[in-house]
């Protein structure tokens, strides 16, 4: 599938910058179901979106590491929780205007514009696009002027809980639980650091510390939910 290029010309006006491989961003808004419609196969936005939740998150790590130099490790697992979500990522890629340019087939039975895991999803894959067209400095960059406010002045709020979400997330999908397991404990007295491990199936899939077995395993599951995306019940 081949973009004219003023298919997206206005996009590359708005955000300053001259497409090296126009082909990227094509793929970039192209949902898997368009392929039904134009004969195509494999042809959509899935492995971008792989590459540029990578980078969003290390992006937004990076933020809330230099941002917030109060918080211990496990509180800032939970901060970056609250941004590398898919609520959250799906607002930005309305602000962004990325929504306007989604091609989705005759079978996706849901409004594009109104979905919310594929505003997530496309939000995601510009950056993996933007990523591999651009270099990491422009990318970035770019990554960097959409979070950095939103981080810098972010507090980790008492009602989203990641250990509620994550299990709610995976019971939605496939009915399982996770369980936690404490991995051990450093130093002595107010000092103690716990460090937990959050497990699906028997399979590690976050890992992280507190200053007592309750706090670890919020970050864990904090760290797990950032790591995976996972649905947050508000698609």
């Amino acid at each position: 599938m081949h973009a004219m290029a003023s298919e997206y010309s206005a996009l590359y006006r708005k955000f300053n910058f001259l497409p090296h491989n126009e082909e990227l961003y094509s793929l970039a808004f192209t949902h898997s179901s368009f392929n039904g419609m134009v004969g195509t196969r494999h042809v959509d936005y899935e492995r971008l979106e792989f590459l540029g939740d990578a980078v969003v998150g290390m992006v937004v790590a990076d933020l809330c590491y230099n941002y917030h130099p109060e918080m211990e490790q496990g509180q800032l697992s939970v901060l970056r929780a609250q941004f590398v979500r898919c609520s959250t990522e799906a607002e930005y890629c309305k602000k962004l205007g990325l929504n306007e340019y989604i091609k989705v087939g005759a079978s996706f039975s849901k409004n594009a514009q109104h979905n919310v895991s594929l505003l997530e999803d496309v939000f995601e894959s510009f950056i993996g696009a933007l990523y591999l067209d651009q270099g990491l400095e422009f990318c970035y960059k770019f990554v960097r002027s959409i979070f950095e406010e939103d981080v810098k002045h972010a507090i980790i709020h008492p009602e989203i809980n990641p250990k509620s979400r994550l299990q709610e997330a995976f019971q939605a999908d496939m009915k399982e639980s996770v369980t936690y397991r404490i991995l051990g404990e450093k130093g002595d007295g107010e000092h103690k650091i716990f460090i937990a491990a959050v497990y699906f199936k028997g399979q590690e899939i976050g890992r992280g510390k507190g200053h007592n077995k309750k706090a670890a395993e919020t970050a864990a599951a904090a760290d797990a939910l950032s790591r995976m995306s996972l649905p947050e019940g508000d698609h």
